[in-house]
Order: C-alpha cells, then structure tokens, then sequence
C-alpha cells in the first residue's frame, strides 16, 4: 500500500501547498486533494503542481452536480499542463444534499445518474469527443482547447454498494472514506460485482481511501477530535445510511436523532469510542502505523493521510514519522 498525503483544514491554503511540498521532500509521491467548503479544487492542484516537481496529484472528490464535465475537462486539462507530463486523478462522487442543494442551489437527484454522466461525459470531453448526451449531464460541440499532457485516470468516490459497482464498471479507481477495514472487503465485492460488466476488474484498478488521523498518546484526546469533527458528518443522509450499513446501526440512529434536534452533545456522544477507532486512526504512532497495517491487508492500496492538526509544522512531522 503506498501512502499519500491529502492535506486539508484547518490551515490554510498556503500552508496546504506546503504540507504537499515538504511531503514530497520525505519522498511522498502522491497528494489527494478534497473540496468541500475550503479550497476549491482546481486552484489549490494548480498551486500543488507549480510548488512540485515530482508529486502526481488526485482529487477526492468534487461533486458531480457542481460542475459540467467540460468544466471538469477544461480544470483537469489546466491542471495536467502545470503538471507537464506527471499524473492527475480526478475523482466525482455524488457528495451530499446539503453541499448540492443548500450550498451550490443544484437538484441532488437520482446520484447514481449523475455519477455516471459525469464520469463518461468528462472522459468523452477529454478524449476529443465533441458530444455526450446523459439524463443529467449534456455538451454540444464543445472541443477542449487546453488538452491533458499527462495520464488522467478518473475515480468514482462511493460508500455503498450501488456506488460501488459503479466504480467497478466505468472508473479506474475508487475513492473511499470513514470506513472500517471490516467493510473494505464488502466494498471490494461490490466493485467487483459492477467490474463483471466489462470483463473484470483491471490490474491497475486503484483502491484509494482517505484516513483522517490524529496522533496523539492520549487517545481519548485525539478521539474527541474525530467525534466533534465528524459527528456532523454522519448525520447527513448518505454518511448515515454508510454508517448503518458499516454495522453500526443503532449509534446512526443517535446521531440523526440529536442532530434533528441541534444537540450537539447527543451526535458526539452517539459517535462512541467504537465509531471512531473503526472510522478513523487516532492515538500513538504505533497504533495509527498498525491500523494502517489492517487496512492494506484489507485490500486499500493507496492511503491518503488528512493528518488533523493545528499548523503546516505539526502535519509535516506527522508525515514523516509515518514513512
């Protein structure tokens, strides 16, 4: 399993950049980037990319309603060009209906559609088709004026099964998230399943999975910061069906439950010392090193570490004990 970084808040954009250059420095080959309501991807994997002389570069993920797939093109051919020749990956998911609906004003219907369209409709652009008619994603005449220079693999960011057989069948990888190593082997079947439909999966086919870490040697410390930083997390509905799904049932109940009525409290005490070790690597090195140990034997091949702590000096630290 090779080990990436995948920097995000609380610093900054600038000190993001510089996390990612100071991995590369300690040999880290990869950096996967995320968007949520931070950095905007494109900008902050052009700057990566002019700051790097080595790294390849993913994202994980951007929301397939957010963006047509000849705005995904045209950020992903800037991106590879600053890259000149290395590897950008980029990774569509369906994210949340709050992030859709509340936060950008689109329709967070049918997901699974909207993955789907925006995948082919973002290769069909990147391979010189001018056209790619989808139920939710659509171009006409378009031709990408700023061409990739590098390899671009496209990945589908998924939790649950449907997602995951999607993956399977059109992606060349997979973007995971807040998982048990427990359910890795479930989600492997599940992309499995969906890879049946061209033939099997592929050999280069990358498995790649966000760990959100907190190293500390008072492990109830670091949990705490999981639970108050997560919490909220689980209680939208995708992440909360996952953590059902995950065998945590009665604790996604909780959560929702506290979450509908704004105690905060109620979500963090649903979020148990089991949710978070099983979520999450939190307390000494060795442990965090050991789980990531059960993660590569679950079948993850690419580790992006999100090391959470409160500056760019504490994340690179972090980064280079776990190398």
């Amino acid at each position: 399993m090779r080990l990436a970084v995948s920097p995000t808040i609380p610093v900054g954009a600038g000190h993001l950049v510089e996390v990612c250059r100071r991995a590369e420095d300690m040999g880290y080959e990869w950096a996967w980037l995320s968007e949520v309501a931070g950095p905007e991807a494109f900008s902050l994997a052009g700057a990566v990319a002019t700051a790097t002389k080595r790294m390849d570069i993913g994202v994980a993920v951007v929301a397939a309603a957010t963006r047509t797939p000849a705005l995904n093109a045209m950020g992903i051919g800037t991106v590879s060009q600053l890259l000149d020749g290395r590897t950008f990956a980029y990774g569509i998911g369906s994210s949340s209906e709050v992030i859709v609906e509340q936060w950008h004003g689109k329709i967070f219907a049918s997901p699974l559609g909207q993955v789907r369209d925006a995948v082919l409709g973002t290769r069909a652009s990147l391979e010189g088709d001018p056209e790619y008619l989808g139920a939710s994603a659509s171009m006409r005449r378009f031709r990408l004026g700023s061409p990739p220079l590098g390899p671009v693999p496209l990945y589908v960011g998924a939790l649950g099964p449907r997602m995951l057989a999607l993956a399977g069948e059109i992606a060349d990888g997979v973007c995971l998230n807040l998982m048990p190593p427990a359910a890795v082997p479930r989600q492997l079947a599940e992309i499995a399943r969906g890879a049946e439909l061209r033939g099997g999966i592929p050999e280069d086919f990358d498995v790649m999975a966000r760990f959100h870490l907190v190293v500390d040697d008072d492990i109830d410390a670091a949990r705490a910061v999981i639970r108050h930083t997560f919490g909220p997390y689980f209680a939208q509905p995708v992440y909360n069906r996952f953590l059902a799904w995950c065998g945590f049932p009665k604790e996604a109940e909780a959560i929702l439950s506290g979450f509908a009525t704004r105690d905060r409290d109620a979500v963090a005490a649903a979020m148990t010392d089991d949710v978070v070790d099983a979520v999450s690597l939190v307390g000494p090195l060795e442990r965090v090193q050991q789980r990531l140990t059960e993660f590569a034997d679950a079948g993850v091949t690419t580790a992006a570490l999100n090391v959470i702590a409160s500056s760019a000096e504490e994340i690179a630290g972090v980064l280079g004990d776990l190398r």
